[in-house]
C-alpha cells in the first residue's frame, strides 16, 4: 500500500467501495422494499403539489397554525419526505455500510403500518380532531420507532464507522428524539397531558430542530459522502472536513436546542456561528469530493444538490444574524419553510432523480435473468430532466421565502406556484421511470 499523509484518508476509509450498484450482496434487502417507500413519497409529493395549489387559489395558504397549515406542513414532512427517506435508508445503508437489516420482515409490516398511521393523522389535522390526532400520532410515532430501533441495531453492528456512520447513527437517534417531542405535542393536544401547554412553543420548535436539522439534515450530510462519489465516481479524496462537518453540526444542533430552553446570548452566538461552520464544512468537503471526480461532466441532480447546500449556507448565515427565540414566531415562519424547502426537500428531489432509475432498473432489468436486455438507465430517464424541476424549486422556495419575511402576498403565491408545478413535473418525471420500465419489460 502507498503512503499517505496523516490526517488524509480516501473512501476506503468509510469501507470497501463498492460499484454503483445499489443490490450487489446478500446484505441487500430486496428492492421492491425501498421502492415501496420512495412509491409512497412520490404519491404525497404529488398530493402536496395539489393541496398547495388548492391552498393558494382559495387563498388560505401560510397559515402554519391552522388546521390545513399543519396537515400540509406533516404531508411534506411525514408523507413525501420521509417515506423516501426511509426507503433510502434502508437500501443504502446495506451498501454503504456493508450490513443487514437485522428485522426485514418487520420493515415490511412497518411499511403498511405507517401508510395507515400517516392517512389517519393528515386527516385528523385537516379537520382538527383531537382525539385522532392523539391516537393516530402515537401510532406513527410507535411505527417510526420501529424504524429507529431497527436501523440502530443494525448500524451498531457493522464494523464499517466512520463521519458518514456516525452521522447516519446519530440522525436516527435525533428522530427518536423528535419523536418523543411529537408524542407530547399529541397527548397535549388530546388533553391527555396538561402539563405540555406550559412548554408548548419550547417542545414544538425542539422537535423541528430534531427533526428537520437532527434527522434529515444529519443524514443528507452523511449519505452525501457516500452518493456523491458513486454518481461522479470520485475517489482519492481528503475526508477531514467530513470529521469537520459532523462536530460543527452536533455542537451546531444542540446548542441551538439549549438555546430554545435556556435563550442565552452565548447560546445564541454559538449555535449561529457554528451553524454556519458546519454548512460551510459540508460545502467544503463535497468540492473536495468534486475535484477528484472521474466523471467531469457534473450531472443537474448533483448540481441541484450543489445549489441546496448554497441556501443551506444561506439559511445558516439568515440564523446567525437573527437566531430565533422561541416565541419569536415571524422569524420561525422564515426559517422554518426556507430550511425545509430549500435544503431538505431540494436534496432529496435532486438526488432521485439518481437514486429511483437506478433502483427501478434494478428492480426490471439488473437479474440474471435480464442479462439479454439491453435497457439502460438512461433509457428510464434522463438525468437532465431535473433542471427544470431544481430550477423551480429554487425559484418558488426564494419567493416565498421572500414574500413571508416581506409580507407580499403576491411573492408568496407565486413562490407556492412555482414549487407546486416543480413538485408535479418530479411527480410525473418519477412515474415515467415505472412506466417506461414496465413498457420495456413487456418488449423485452
Amino acid at each position: 500500500m502507498g503512503y499517505r499523509k496523516p490526517g488524509k484518508t480516501d473512501v476506503s476509509s468509510q469501507g470497501p467501495f463498492v460499484a454503483p450498484s445499489f443490490n450487489q450482496s446478500e446484505q441487500a434487502l430486496p428492492v421492491t422494499l425501498p421502492l415501496r417507500y420512495m412509491a409512497l413519497g412520490l404519491c404525497a409529493f404529488l398530493l402536496f403539489a395539489c393541496v398547495l395549489a388548492w391552498q393558494v387559489t382559495r387563498g388560505v395558504l401560510f397559515a402554519p397554525e391552522a388546521p390545513s397549515g399543519v396537515a400540509l406542513t406533516h404531508l411534506l414532512t411525514l408523507g413525501a419526505l420521509m417515506s423516501f427517506v426511509m426507503g433510502a435508508v434502508y437500501q443504502l445503508s446495506t451498501v454503504a455500510f456493508l450490513m443487514r437489516i437485522v428485522a426485514v420482515r418487520l420493515a415490511h409490516v412497518l411499511f403498511y403500518s405507517y401508510l395507515l398511521g400517516l392517512a389517519g393523522l393528515i386527516g385528523s389535522f385537516s379537520v382538527w380532531w383531537p382525539p385522532g390526532i392523539g391516537v393516530f400520532g402515537v401510532w406513527t410515532a410507535v411505527v417510526l420507532y420501529g424504524f429507529c430501533g431497527n436501523m440502530l441495531v443494525s448500524l451498531f453492528r457493522t464494523k464499517a464507522r466512520g463521519a458518514m456512520w456516525r452521522f447516519v447513527f446519530l440522525a436516527h437517534v435525533h428522530l427518536a428524539l423528535a419523536l418523543t417531542a411529537a408524542v407530547a405535542l399529541a397527548l397535549g393536544d388530546a388533553h391527555v397531558w396538561r402539563a405540555v401547554a406550559a412548554y408548548q412553543a419550547q417542545i414544538l420548535a425542539t422537535h423541528i430542530l430534531l427533526a428537520a436539522g437532527g434527522f434529515f439534515g444529519f443524514l443528507i450530510f452523511g449519505f452525501s459522502y457516500k452518493l456523491i462519489p458513486m454518481f461522479t465516481l470520485a475517489h482519492g479524496y481528503d475526508a477531514r472536513r467530513e470529521r469537520w462537518a459532523f462536530w460543527l453540526s452536533l455542537t451546531a444542533l444542540w446548542s441551538l436546542v439549549a438555546y430554545i430552553w435556556f435563550p442565552l446570548f452565548a447560546l445564541k452566538l454559538v449555535s449561529s456561528c457554528f451553524t454556519v461552520f458546519a454548512f460551510l464544512a459540508h460545502l467544503l468537503a463535497v468540492r473536495a469530493i468534486l475535484r477528484r471526480r472521474v466523471r467531469k461532466r457534473v450531472e443537474a441532480p448533483i448540481r441541484g444538490v450543489l445549489m441546496a447546500c448554497a441556501l443551506g449556507v444561506l439559511w445558516a448565515c439568515a440564523l446567525a444574524v437573527r437566531a430565533p427565540f422561541f416565541g419569536d414566531s415571524a422569524t420561525w415562519r422564515v426559517l422554518v419553510p426556507f430550511g425545509i424547502m430549500g435544503f431538505v426537500s431540494l436534496n432529496v428531489v435532486s438526488l432521485t432523480y439518481k437514486i429511483v432509475p437506478f433502483l427501478v432498473w434494478t428492480w426490471q432489468f439488473a437479474g440474471g435473468h435480464r442479462q439479454g436486455s439491453h435497457v439502460l438507465i438512461s433509457h428510464l430517464l434522463d438525468p437532465a430532466s431535473a433542471r427544470i424541476v431544481i430550477g423551480l424549486n429554487a425559484f418558488g422556495v426564494a419567493l416565498v421565502t421572500l414574500g413571508v419575511w416581506m409580507g407580499s402576498g403576491w411573492m408568496c403565491d407565486l413562490g407556492a406556484w412555482a414549487l407546486a408545478v416543480s413538485l408535479g413535473i418530479f411527480g410525473v418525471h418519477m412515474s415515467s421511470v415505472f412506466i417506461r420500465a414496465l413498457k420495456k419489460e413487456e418488449v423485452s
